[in-house]
């Protein structure tokens, strides 16, 4: 299935590793490394359900009020300062943990294209013909960052790593 968490998790699991490394946190690293899947696996019925949310209720660029809001509820449950509306866009946002340096910034796009619909099956079969949907997976792409920056927050914090995560939450650029 298109929506299945499985995706979510191995792109997450890949993001979270590299953040460990740059970090420079390398010492006990197999150790850090199997905490983070594990506690990755065990949120991904729950991140698949956000995603699916979003795919359920596409809204093109500029317009996706109920995803931007969604994600920025997440967020702000798992600790994190929301900005709205950053950037003179009114579905964009910011939302940080921590302080200092390092800053770790992580992208997430959450908006449908136009004339995109689509039901979760391998073979193009419109939802509702001619309305948008998400080709271009970012309600994966919105969700699972969301996802490495709560897992990376955590991490840190459990770790007693100093530094700041951003997720950085924004439509894709004009036109898709």
């Amino acid at each position: 299935m298109y929506l299945d968490g499985s995706i979510i998790l191995l792109a997450m699991k890949k993001t979270l590793l590299i953040l460990a490394i740059v970090s420079g946190f390398t010492v006990n690293a197999q150790k850090a490394k199997g905490q983070v899947i594990k506690s990755l696996d065990s949120k991904a019925d729950y991140y698949s359900n956000i995603a699916q949310q979003i795919w359920n209720n596409p809204e093109l660029g500029y317009m996706e009020t109920a995803s931007s809001s969604l994600l920025q509820a997440e967020l702000k449950k798992a600790g994190f300062k929301v900005e709205a509306g950053v950037a003179g866009m009114p579905t964009a946002f910011t939302a940080s943990y921590g302080s200092g340096k390092p800053v770790i910034g992580i992208l997430g796009e959450f908006d449908a294209l136009p004339n995109m619909s689509q039901q979760a099956t391998p073979d193009k079969k419109p939802a509702k013909e001619g309305a948008p949907g998400h080709a271009c997976g970012h309600h994966l792409f919105g969700t699972g960052s969301m996802l490495a920056a709560i897992e990376t927050k955590e991490w840190m914090t459990k770790n007693n790593i100093k530094g700041t995560v951003r997720y950085y939450g924004t439509p894709a650029e004009e036109g898709g």
